[in-house]
């Protein structure tokens, strides 16, 4: 699925993949990423083996990728994606947020790393910072909107870490 808008003002527009097997999960982040202004498509994919192809094609400039799809996970993808794309920012968007996962995602080549249960906002904070830039000189993490969302989610995760 592709919804696309014009492109506007010769600025370079943003491009997003969501790849999520719940319905529910895609449709909301649809809806929620329509309204962001700098985004020109949403494309979506329900596995690995779709996301890979739309990548390979579309080239986005992120994506929302699901920790866990029917054809596999994450960690398996990730550097393959970069390989097709490697400056495209992956995030990983899961129920599934624990400490393995979290550091082998990132590990593996991701970006960012969000739960799904509490981290919703940040993801759509971090997209929407990112459209704003695009089409700036985004050659560091903190000139492409990321660093500040991401060290809040880096602090989180070692606190949490350390008061188990």
């Amino acid at each position: 699925m592709v919804r696309a808008r014009p492109p506007g003002q010769n600025r370079p527009m943003m491009k997003l993949l969501v790849v999520d097997s719940s319905e529910l999960i895609r449709t909301s982040l649809l809806g929620l990423l329509e309204e962001i202004p700098g985004i020109n498509a949403i494309h979506t994919a329900t596995t690995l083996a779709q996301a890979r192809i739309s990548v390979a094609r579309e080239s986005p400039t992120l994506v929302v990728l699901a920790a866990h799809l029917p054809d596999g996970n994450a960690i398996e993808i990730i550097p393959t994606l970069k390989r097709l794309a490697p400056a495209m920012l992956i995030a990983v968007f899961t129920n599934d947020a624990d400490d393995f996962n979290r550091r082998k995602c990132l590990e593996a080549g991701a970006d960012l790393f969000f739960d799904k249960s509490i981290e919703f906002g940040d993801l759509l904070t971090v997209v929407r910072r990112h459209a704003a830039l695009t089409g700036k000189d985004s050659s560091s993490p903190d000139d492409r909107g990321l660093a500040p969302v991401r060290r809040s989610a880096a602090t989180k995760f070692n606190n949490d870490s350390k008061e188990r």
